[in-house]
């Protein structure tokens, strides 16, 4: 590359950075106007949804209304069950699969969650049902399409898109942004406890953002902002599938280099791609010292040391 192709490089980085933090900027302003307007954090995830385009369900989705019912205790799960699956029953008995919004289906449940603090662990496993009672659906008179139901039919994919709707990160973090991916990440968390998918992969991804990675000061955020910001989504798994986590043990070393290493650590991490007991070691001291660092937010602190509280105990739980 000549010095006049490595000078347009630089300047095609310059432009993109540029209008980057122009997005960035435009956004956040939108977003703290739904913050001064709204006091309903299910509505502001709403719109934040929205401004940061997030996956999520269509704005006429048939799904979403029934689900936040369900959510609200409205109607119970046969009932939920019923208004969902009686509909796409409908559109496979009559050849019409290709009508079926399986995505919009799941964005609204992973949607429903983001909206429930990861605190509220009843009332995530409330919407994992839902997903329980898709996966036991039989269709009444063409059992042959059963299988739909059985493999859970786009949600592997729709999980998967639904994580990349992390944090945006220009100058600090929105909290309420932080909150609704903390929220997922428990969700995830729930669902892989219950099989309903091996989601796990997450849990490395949580941990290694915020317990793996040297946070630095940059334009991003300041290195306590960023703690702030990844360290709950990291306890969430612990709150959520924490003696599972314990006693996972897989060498996630990749045999296929066309699948990148997505249980590769963080700089901090010395070991290799893995869950281990050595790793969980690892987290549990590296949450201990979140848990006495004097520039995060208390609320951080706090969580920290009841995520290594919630650790101890998982490690003395008998597993049946």
């Amino acid at each position: 590359m000549n010095e006049m192709s490595r000078t347009e490089v630089r300047t095609h980085e310059t432009r993109a950075l540029f209008t980057t933090n122009t997005i960035m900027q435009q956004q956040n302003h939108k977003i703290k106007e739904v913050m001064i307007n709204s006091q309903d954090p299910g509505a502001t995830i709403d719109q934040l949804a929205r401004i940061r385009g997030w996956f999520r369900p269509e704005d006429d989705s048939t799904f979403y209304p029934i689900i936040q019912d369900y959510v609200n205790e409205r109607i119970d799960l046969a009932e939920a069950s019923s208004k969902l699956f009686a509909p796409i029953d409908e559109k496979i008995s009559n050849q019409r699969l290709d009508d079926v919004n399986f995505l919009d289906l799941w964005y609204s449940i992973i949607h429903s969650a983001k909206r429930i603090s990861y605190l509220k662990l009843e009332m995530h496993d409330r919407v994992a049902d839902l997903v329980t009672a898709f996966e036991d659906h039989n269709i009444v008179g063409n059992e042959k399409y059963n299988y739909l139901y059985k493999s859970l039919t786009d949600f592997p994919m729709a999980c998967q898109e639904s994580y990349n709707d992390a944090p945006a990160a220009y100058h600090g973090f929105v909290k309420i942004e932080v909150d609704a991916w903390t929220n997922a990440n428990l969700f995830f968390a729930r669902l892989t406890h219950k099989c309903l998918g091996d989601h796990s992969y997450f849990a490395i991804y949580a941990m290694r953002q915020a317990l793996e990675t040297p946070h630095e000061n940059d334009e991003e955020g300041t290195i306590a902002q960023k703690y702030d910001a990844y360290v709950p989504a990291a306890v969430a798994w612990i709150f959520g599938f924490g003696s599972d986590l314990f006693h996972k043990e897989e060498d996630l070393t990749p045999t296929d280099p066309r699948f990148g290493n997505p249980g590769r650590g963080g700089k901090l991490w010395k070991g290799k791609a893995e869950f281990s007991p050595a790793r969980w070691v690892f987290w549990q001291d590296r949450l201990a010292e979140v848990g006495n660092m004097d520039d995060v937010k208390e609320e951080t602190r706090n969580i920290a040391r009841d995520a290594v509280e919630h650790m101890e105990r998982a490690q003395t739980f008998e597993r049946v």
